[in-house]
């Protein structure tokens, strides 16, 4: 298991995850963008889980997992126990290495 880890955005440290090795910092996650660069946010639907894409501005739902961060296309879903996860799809990582 590897002890460090890094934003695969803007190479920050973020803590260890076994589960998610790519996912995005928080600084990273609120600058997640729609592929018209309207702002999004994320969030489970209920208390059990499941997934919302939010347009921030207007607040109507956004119908669609990929968000881009400094243009970077993403994944976001819902985590493990909850809450929210971003990260590169994987033919973004690959290019990026």
């Amino acid at each position: 298991m590897p002890n460090d880890q890094k934003c695969p955005i803007c190479r920050s440290p973020v803590p260890v995850s076994d589960r998610y090795p790519n996912y995005v910092c928080d600084e990273c996650f609120v600058r997640a963008t729609d592929e018209e660069g309207r702002s999004l946010s994320f969030s489970n639907v209920s208390l059990s889980g499941g997934f919302a894409a939010l347009y921030r501005d207007t607040h109507e739902e956004r119908d669609s997992h990929i968000c881009y961060i400094d243009e970077v296309r993403c994944w976001a879903d819902e985590a493990h126990f909850g809450g929210i996860v971003i990260q590169p799809l994987a033919e973004e990582v690959d290019a990026a290495e």
